[in-house]
C-alpha cells in the first residue's frame, strides 16, 4: 500500500490484507461510500460503521437491516431507527468528519458472556530482537452495549476467565491462546515493515461463537490502564512499562 498512515485503521487493515498469512483474519472492510455501505448491508445484513481514526469507541455505529429499507442503529446503548436508504446514508454522512472518513466493516458475531460481547486486548512489544506478547486481557461489554471499550463500562478480566465463561463452541483454550499469540506477533512484524520505529502495538482481537479469530483493529499507542483493574494483570502492566523504558534508553 502506498504511504500508509500509522493512525489510520483502514490503512492497517489494507496492510493485513496484503499479507497472505493475515488476510483471512481480517473482517471484510471498506471505505465509506454509498455503494460500499449498501453492498455490505445486502451481503451481511449487519455491519459496523466507524471512524478510520480515533479510539475509545467514539463514533462506532452498529447497523442492522430489520425490514425492507428499515434500519436499526445502535450507538453505545442507544437505539435509533431509520427508514430508507437515502435517509440512512445522509444520516451517516452528516456524522462523518471531513478529516476522518468513516470505514465500514462486516459485523462479527462475537463470543458472549450473558449475551454481552467479549473481545481481547493484546499488547505486543519489540525487545530489539523479536516481538513478544507482554500483556493481554479480556473486555466484556456493559449490558446493552455492543462496544467493549473500558471507557464505556466494559468489565475487565483475564483472557482465560473470559474464554471459560464464553459461549464459544468446542472451546480449546490452550490452542486458542497459542494461535492468538502467533497471529498478533505476525501482525506486529507486518506493521513493522511499514512503521519500523514503532515498538508497541495493541490489538483488539475478536473470537466468534465458532471459535474463529479476527483482528478487529490495531493501535500504535494502545491504552494500558485496563491492566490496573485486576491484581492478576498488574505484573503485565509492569512488564509493558519496563519494555517502554528500555526502548527509550536505547534510542
Amino acid at each position: 500500500m502506498h504511504n500508509p498512515k500509522i493512525n489510520n485503521k483502514f490503512h492497517k487493515h489494507q496492510l493485513f490484507l496484503e499479507d497472505l498469512k493475515l488476510a483471512k483474519f481480517v473482517p471484510e472492510t471498506k471505505i465509506f461510500t454509498k455503494k460500499n455501505l449498501f453492498s455490505l448491508i445486502e451481503k451481511n445484513n449487519k455491519i459496523v460503521v466507524k471512524p478510520s481514526m480515533g479510539s475509545l469507541g467514539k463514533g462506532v455505529i452498529f447497523i442492522t437491516e430489520i425490514g425492507l429499507e428499515k434500519y436499526e442503529l445502535l450507538l453505545l446503548n442507544k437505539k435509533k431507527y431509520i427508514l430508507g436508504k437515502t435517509n440512512l446514508f445522509t444520516y451517516l454522512k452528516n456524522r462523518e468528519s471531513i478529516l476522518i472518513p468513516n470505514m465500514i466493516q462486516n459485523y462479527l458475531s462475537l463470543a458472549t458472556f450473558s449475551e454481552r460481547p467479549i473481545d481481547l486486548r493484546y499488547i505486543v512489544q519489540s525487545n530489539n530482537f523479536d516481538w513478544v506478547v507482554t500483556g493481554k486481557y479480556a473486555k466484556i461489554a456493559k449490558e446493552g452495549y455492543a462496544v467493549t471499550n473500558f471507557t464505556n463500562g466494559a468489565n475487565i478480566c483475564t483472557v482465560e476467565d473470559a474464554l471459560k465463561k464464553s459461549d464459544i463452541q468446542n472451546l480449546k483454550i490452550n490452542e486458542i491462546l497459542n494461535f492468538i499469540e502467533t497471529i498478533t506477533i505476525a501482525a506486529s512484524k507486518c506493521l513493522s515493515n511499514y512503521f519500523p520505529n514503532n515498538r508497541i502495538w495493541g490489538f483488539d482481537i475478536g473470537i466468534d461463537k465458532s471459535g474463529d479469530i479476527w483482528i478487529i483493529e490495531a493501535n500504535s499507542a494502545p491504552q494500558i490502564k485496563g491492566f490496573l483493574e485486576l491484581d492478576a494483570l498488574k505484573p503485565m502492566y509492569n512488564t509493558i512499562e519496563t519494555y517502554k523504558r528500555n526502548y527509550k534508553k536505547n534510542t
